[in-house]
């Protein structure tokens, strides 16, 4: 199996393993984004933008928020976005490690 191909599959079949954590954080950012909605009284569309931007830890800086609550759920959105880098990066590192690894004989 070539070294791209063998990667996606650790990659994914790691990934899946753990789809409930991975897609509970993602739903936690959409959730995120209502409460951004809510407390800043913007559209869902912008808020949810806001809050991947934020969540990604790329800031743009285009929207911020202005309420005090608006700020400590922005800031909740980027500790979590670090959680969902870091989840994301420890898969690829994993599934790198199995990828340059010698396939075993299974006989």
């Amino acid at each position: 199996m070539p070294g791209l191909t063998r990667f996606n599959h650790y990659f994914f079949h790691a990934l899946w393993k753990i789809r409930v954590i991975f897609f509970g954080l993602f739903a936690w950012l959409v959730v995120n984004a209502a409460a951004i909605v809510y407390f800043e009284k913007m559209p869902f569309a912008d808020a949810l933008y806001f809050t991947f931007v934020t969540g990604l830890t790329i800031g743009y800086g285009d929207i911020a928020p202005v309420t005090l609550l608006g700020r400590v759920v922005a800031i909740l959105t980027g500790l979590l976005g670090i959680l969902t880098t870091g989840l994301v990066t420890a898969v690829a590192v994993f599934a790198l490690r199995q990828t340059m690894e010698p396939p075993t004989d299974s006989h």
